[in-house]
């Protein structure tokens, strides 16, 4: 069993204590479920199956219920799983049941850490993203060798390495030996944005919203080349999705700047002769992703516009209409590369 998922059966043992306790699989059994069983003091007893987010959900057997193990989780997907009723863990705190006889939504847990050596680095992180970036653009049967990809992506022998041994313990990779040769291939590219999603929101770029008297959105976009130039910025969210795939009525735009502080965004609008205000029309992001935002970016009708899974994971945490834009590209990507 994999850290993240011994580590949910420690917290959800502790969370459902002093009414119940937890009955693990024992190690090296050939049943494939139950993962563990919950035993309550009257009695009841309900299996459970963990699943890593994002990973394809089985029809559970029986009255086996599904429990979501979640890493590093956004509050918009926990919000997003209660609503729906599911249960997840993230080792990080957070346990969520709701079973027979059984609720239970905490958030006090104590977080259970790596131990010593298991530490692995997170493939989501900037540089590192390349990597995935690299192979959610790639054709569905396309196999890479490590050397490849680090060309591919830009990124160091050691960086690659890294990345596709963290991406591989998700299951978000298949890694076959040819000959001596290791060669790497993206699983599904639905759940690699899904377990991506759990732990990037659009929310963790800094943003300046400004007024701007733009009148029509889509004529404003013909005039950014002329107020930002073509070399500093690149269009998001659904001001970029729209030259990729029109779907959804949109008013406000989302520039990516390549300035990485919020007063250096303030000076930008100011020499623009824009107002900042609270819910703008426009708003200048300067990048969590200062590297790896511009990989992928390309020229649409002589707009830059950041990558498709880009577009994606600022997406879907979007609240007007965001994920429905999202999942269409995303479609829209799957068949492009299949």
């Amino acid at each position: 069993m994999k850290w993240a998922e011994a580590a949910a059966l420690e917290l959800i043992n502790e969370a459902i204590q002093p009414g119940g306790r937890l009955i693990r699989q024992p190690r090296g059994s050939l049943v494939a479920r139950p993962d563990a069983t919950v035993q309550l003091a009257a009695g009841t007893r309900i299996d459970l199956e963990l699943k890593r987010w994002g990973t394809p959900l089985p029809q559970p057997a029986g009255d086996t219920a599904i429990v979501w193990v979640l890493e590093r989780s956004l509050p918009e997907l926990r919000q997003r799983l209660r609503e729906a009723d599911e249960n997840f863990v993230d080792p990080a705190g957070w346990v969520r049941l709701h079973l027979p006889g059984l609720i239970v939504d905490r958030s006090d847990l104590e977080r259970v850490r790596r131990p010593p050596g298991s530490e692995t680095r997170n493939p989501f992180a900037d540089r590192a993203s390349r990597i995935p970036r690299t192979l959610f653009a790639s054709a569905s049967d396309r196999t890479w060798s490590i050397q490849e990809l680090a060309g591919e992506a830009d990124v160091s022998l050691g960086t690659t390495s890294y990345a596709v041994t963290a991406l591989a313990d998700r299951d978000l990779v298949e890694v076959s030996a040819v000959g001596k040769e290791k060669r790497v291939r993206v699983r599904d590219r639905r759940t690699l944005v899904l377990q991506w999603s759990a732990e990037y929101s659009w929310r963790r770029n800094t943003a300046v919203a400004f007024d701007v008297p733009e009148g029509s959105p889509t004529r404003f976009l013909k005039r950014l080349p002329d107020l930002l130039g073509m070399d500093r910025w690149a269009l998001s969210l659904q001001a970029g999705a729209t030259l990729v795939d029109p779907h959804a009525r949109w008013d406000t735009v989302h520039i990516y700047m390549r300035e990485a502080t919020s007063e250096a965004l303030h000076l930008v609008g100011n020499e623009l002769g824009w107002h900042p205000v609270d819910n703008g029309n426009v708003v200048l992001l300067a990048p969590y992703y200062t590297d790896s935002v511009w990989f992928g970016s390309r020229e649409i009708d002589g707009l830059p516009v950041v990558s498709n899974l880009q577009l994606i994971l600022d997406l879907w945490h979007y609240p007007v209409r965001g994920r429905e834009q999202a999942e269409m590209l995303l479609d829209r990507s799957m068949v492009a590369q299949s």
